[in-house]
């Protein structure tokens, strides 16, 4: 819906700016004495078929900006970090992490910083996709941060990435201060901070403790927490609505944000295999991750925020808080038993 709006009020804009020139020229060329014969016939042809113009000028932008932001659309969640067969001493959730973040910027188009320059720049559910995968990434970074065991180098890696992540992702060429000055790009950052969980990997000796999953877990369900109050406001808010154009940016950001949550507890489930079966978590940590799994790949045609007892219109952000909600309960069981401590023989 927010796509649209965009498409329509960029053709309309480009229609009065057309217009306003077209008659501008016309009038200046017409007052002008001592016109060649070849130079009033062109006028007085441009006069007659200014519609043209407009025509094409609106064709022109359905089919540069609507057409080519439809194929510039990759909201991708089949594409996933296999995990090596054999067991490594690097941690799997930081190189998943680096392979995200390099997904999302190399392997495809970074689409929240585009100028209108690119087809691309009308899009927003991609924009808010993709900001959701780093923003769970940036994240997670802080997370692994705070584990026992790491050395100062390894923290200042795991601290230098979360810095690139921090960076504002609508960061093209110009500094977001507003004074025109040239800006590291988003992209660049992002970049950066993956080749800093790749130096963090390569000075890793890792070693999986029970507390540090607990550590993890706790911090994890802090973060699904937010997402989940984060939609229920603005169901709560804006339900009912005729028209919520922000409905499918909370999603669309939310399901990123699961997405890369679902990736990063694949990895670490290799990570802590031991612990999880040892501890008989099996079976919860499996429901986390298709909890997770049914979040990011839950997509529906249009998104939206309709009133939870309405018969006709479906609130998919309801139904998006469900599946973050059991992943939320997963999490919970998990950490009560970690905190028993009852090692399965």
């Amino acid at each position: 819906m927010a796509d649209l709006k965009k498409f329509i009020g960029l053709c309309i804009e480009a229609k009065k700016t057309a217009v306003a020139n077209l008659q501008q020229a016309i009038i200046k060329i017409r007052s002008k004495k001592h016109l060649p014969d070849w130079c009033k016939n062109a006028v007085k042809y441009i006069y007659q078929t200014w519609h043209v113009v407009l025509i094409c000028t609106a064709l022109f932008v359905f089919f540069y900006y609507f057409l080519g932001s439809q194929l510039a659309e990759n909201i991708d969640t089949a594409t996933e970090y296999k995990l090596p067969k054999e067991k490594s001493a690097q941690m799997q959730a930081a190189q998943t992490m680096a392979f995200l973040i390099k997904r999302e910027v190399d392997d495809k188009m970074w689409t929240p910083n585009l100028p209108p320059l690119f087809p691309a720049y009308v899009l927003d559910n991609m924009p808010n996709f993709q900001t959701g995968i780093t923003a769970a990434a940036r994240d997670m970074t802080n997370v692994l941060r705070r584990m026992d065991g790491l050395t100062d180098v390894q923290k200042e890696d795991l601290q230098k990435a979360h810095k690139m992540l921090s960076y504002a992702p609508n960061i093209w060429l110009l500094s977001p201060k507003g004074s025109f000055g040239i800006a590291p790009s988003s992209n660049t950052q992002y970049r950066k901070a993956a080749k800093y969980l790749q130096k963090f990997n390569m000075r890793a000796d890792f070693t999986p403790q029970p507390h540090n999953l607990a550590q993890i877990l706790a911090q994890l369900s802090k973060r699904i927490s937010h997402l989940t109050i984060k939609g229920e406001e603005h169901q709560r808010e804006y339900s009912g609505n005729f028209i919520d154009t922000k409905a499918d940016d909370v999603f669309y950001y939310n399901r990123g944000y699961a997405f890369a949550l679902w990736q990063i507890s694949k990895s670490l489930g290799a990570d802590f295999k031991d612990i999880i079966v040892g501890y008989g978590t099996y079976t919860d940590w499996t429901y986390l991750q298709s909890s997770l799994q049914q979040a990011a790949e839950f997509s529906p045609l249009v998104v939206r925020n309709g009133k939870p007892n309405s018969l006709l219109a479906p609130n998919h952000i309801m139904a998006q808080n469900f599946y973050l909600m059991r992943a939320l309960a997963a999490i919970e069981r998990i950490r009560t038993t970690l905190a028993r401590g009852a090692y399965a023989d």
